[in-house]
């Protein structure tokens, strides 16, 4: 799967254009800008009003849109409302969706997208989720996954579970302190026998 980092090259005929949705569904740390709120330096369709001094998370920052070979041209954010981001070193896929369209991510075109990126990214020991502000739903093969707000001291766990009838991939919320995830690599997927 091989999600590209935020780094990462343009890929040849795709450019932000009027898109700036990413400065709406995104938070900017250094400038205190939370998760689903527009940037006061955003023109919404223009783009940075503030793009010569703009903070190195915005500089450095390419969707993957932009970046990924996976995201076709019906992944435009502007178009698609959703944003396409590599996090934790390139080991979450994660989809932040435009909070004033909760659901963009269960259109059809999408969605089968998510399903065939969920089984690339357990086999690539990665997860993908769908943000909608902080609020997370794990994406995997057979399920999906609500979890709810995640907190900044919470880490996301996607593990391999015996149900009783068969193993299936299952998620949830663990303290970011708890030892029972001690020394795992944030985003990485961890057998059950290990949590």
């Amino acid at each position: 799967m091989s999600a590209k980092s935020e780094n990462s090259a343009i890929m040849l005929g795709r450019e932000c254009g009027s898109c700036t949705l990413c400065c709406k569904v995104l938070s900017i740390s250094e400038l205190a800008k939370p998760q689903g709120k527009w940037c006061k330096f955003c023109k919404i369709g223009k783009g940075c009003l503030n793009y010569s001094d703009r903070p190195d998370e915005c500089r450095n920052f390419y969707c993957g849109y932009l970046s990924w070979p996976l995201a076709g041209d019906h992944w435009l954010p502007s178009k698609c409302k959703m944003v396409i981001v590599a996090e934790l070193g390139g080991s979450r896929l994660a989809i932040h969706v435009d909070p004033d369209r909760p659901m963009a991510w269960k259109e059809p075109a999408y969605y089968a997208d998510l399903k065939r990126w969920a089984w690339a990214a357990i086999k690539d020991e990665m997860q993908l989720i769908v943000c909608v502000s902080n609020c997370v739903t794990v994406i995997l093969p057979e399920e999906d996954i609500y979890l709810g707000p995640v907190a900044d001291d919470e880490r996301i766990v996607n593990s391999l579970i015996n149900d009783g009838l068969e193993m299936k991939w299952t998620a949830i919320k663990v303290k970011a302190d708890d030892p029972l995830i001690a020394g795992m690599v944030p985003g990485k997927i961890y057998n059950a026998s290990k949590i």
